[in-house]
């Protein structure tokens, strides 16, 4: 391998990882700018109750998705558990619901005088409000809620990890006497545990950077506050602060996940891999697929349900305000392709931004090269929000020609997305050692010539992959959208938002549901068919 990187390389990587450092730099800025008086006041009234929240959520939500996505792949990976392949693919689909919209969905059903209460009142004849109903405004209804479509992230690097765990581990504890309770305790899950770590990081990385959940649900933390504050320009000077107590609570995560990951990926690789027998659940086979179909009903089905109703309610027997907003005529297809044109341009900009980075740190790991590629990622311990707020910033005063142009929001959606391209081109580039590359070369191949002729067609794959992962996070991404955006340019999330803002949720529903299969269809398509990379690219 040739240790000194070319200078192109190293200067294009170099300068894509500092454009995505912009937002940070520019709440650092502002933070480290303000007034002391401004920080006195925010240490001693807002921050604590903020701080309290929000780590309170984290921990919660995270405990939660860990659970539920440790149990359903040690079902779906360990067990004979009945219809596995399907199930296999089918609990990725989650990651296709945007927990605004989940939020949405339960704020329906639970909330006074919401749909099972007035199926209670119709059916048994209850009196209104005598039907106790689980709070939905409240931190376990934020958990709950998150947690339904987070999950995934847990669940798919266990059940990549599970695949790759030597039998032979299990098997000599059960000839030493240890039951199967304890192989797994004592067994199993140390040596899975990278993983499941990697992805309940990734989960807390979601909730610090969530907004539209826990905005819908009426919870506090710091990214409602932050918006609140810029919003309605109280003082963005208190709104960068807020932002920059946001990250120092995120980059632990960051960090952890990173070294988690590296671990993950040499349990796998050093491990003498041979296929597990699975684990006869014998009368709880049955019992077993209904949970994961409970798992299932409460994630995708109760979403699906409740806007595909609501969408033929509005569209059947429209009321006056389904008449005034009239999404669901030409304007759901005008917001469904601007969606679609956004999240395709975006997605092909950062595959194609992340190149460079992921090309550098993977082909030549030095304390340069990870350094850039780490700069590079910043963006993804930042809410949205705040990486919209950044290159607003950045368009206004250096590049107005951007500023309120599609060009100018794909962009910066690029950016905001820059750090998941990242990783998973790195991960896709790992499959084409570079001793193949090296090979080719010395049978007369150029350097582009062999990574065209070699490395290209067994990264293309994981290279696919990462680009629909992306392309995903576009299609569901609001606060970016929000900030960026031209005038009139209008995104079914953004509809979303208008629409369930103003409580008129027969016209929040055709959008969101719209929202769902178009990016459901992607990534089933992708995992069904395409299951090279998707465990991979989501665990980094």
């Amino acid at each position: 391998m040739i240790r000194r990187s070319p200078p192109l390389l190293f200067t294009a990587a170099l300068a894509v990882c500092l454009l995505a450092a912009v937002p940070l730099c520019y709440i650092a800025i502002r933070a480290l700018g303000a007034e002391p008086a401004v920080w006195s006041r925010l240490w001693t009234g807002q921050i604590p109750p903020l701080v309290a929240n929000t780590i309170t959520l984290l921990l919660s939500t995270m405990a939660a998705a860990t659970v539920i996505g440790v149990a359903a792949a040690w079902l779906v990976e360990c067990t004979d558990l009945p219809g596995r392949a399907t199930v296999r693919w089918l609990l990725a689909l989650p990651l296709s619901v945007p927990a605004y919209v989940a939020a949405i969905c339960w704020i329906i059903l639970l909330r006074p005088n919401g749909l099972v209460e007035q199926a209670a009142i119709a059916v048994f004849g209850l009196a209104r409000g005598a039907l106790p109903l689980p709070p939905v405004y409240s931190l376990w209804g934020a958990t709950f809620v998150i947690s339904l479509c987070v999950f995934p992230y847990v669940y798919l690097t266990s059940a990549a990890a599970l695949r790759a765990v030597d039998r032979s581990f299990e098997e000599a504890a059960r000839v030493g006497g240890r039951g199967r309770w304890a192989v797994f305790r004592t067994i199993t899950l140390p040596l899975i545990a990278p993983a499941v770590g990697a992805g309940a990081l990734l989960v807390g990385m979601y909730v610090l950077s969530d907004f539209g959940t826990v905005a819908m649900l009426r919870y506090r933390t710091f990214t409602t506050a932050i918006y609140n504050q810029f919003a309605g320009q109280i003082d963005r000077s208190a709104a960068a602060i807020l932002s920059f107590v946001l990250i120092a609570l995120t980059m632990p995560l960051l960090f952890g996940e990173s070294l988690l990951n590296r671990r993950s990926r040499r349990v796998v690789r050093d491990s003498a891999w041979r296929p597990r027998r699975l684990v006869a659940l014998g009368r709880w086979r049955w019992l077993a697929l209904a949970g994961i179909a409970l798992l299932l009903g409460l994630s995708l089905g109760v979403p699906l349900l409740v806007l595909g109703g609501l969408s033929l309610q509005g569209l059947l027997f429209p009321s006056e305000v389904d008449r005034i907003w009239g999404i669901n005529n030409d304007g759901l297809l005008r917001f469904g392709g601007n969606s679609l044109l956004l999240a395709v341009l975006s997605a092909t900009l950062a595959t194609v931004l992340a190149f460079a980075p992921a090309y550098l740190v993977t082909r030549f790991p030095h304390k340069a090269s990870i350094l850039i590629a780490s700069l590079g990622k910043t963006a993804f311990a930042l809410p949205g929000l705040i990486v919209g707020l950044g290159f607003v910033l950045l368009f206004s005063q250096a590049a107005p020609l951007l500023y309120g142009t599609l060009a100018g929001l794909a962009l910066g959606f690029a950016f905001r997305l820059l750090p998941q391209a990242i990783t998973a081109n790195e991960a896709a580039l790992r499959r084409a050692p570079a001793s193949l590359e090296q090979a080719a070369r010395t049978l007369g191949q150029s350097g582009p010539g062999a990574f065209r002729r070699v490395t290209l067609p067994i990264a293309a794959p994981g290279i696919l992959v990462s680009w629909t992962l992306v392309f995903v996070t576009a299609m569901k991404e609001l606060p970016t959208v929000m900030l960026l955006r031209p005038p009139g340019f209008d995104t079914l999330p953004v509809r979303i938002w208008a629409a369930a803002s103003e409580s008129v949720h027969t016209q929040a529903a055709p959008p969101a549901f719209a929202l769902i299969v178009l990016t459901m269809l992607p990534l089933a398509l992708v995992y069904t068919h395409g299951r090279f990379g998707l465990d991979r690219a989501i665990d980094a």
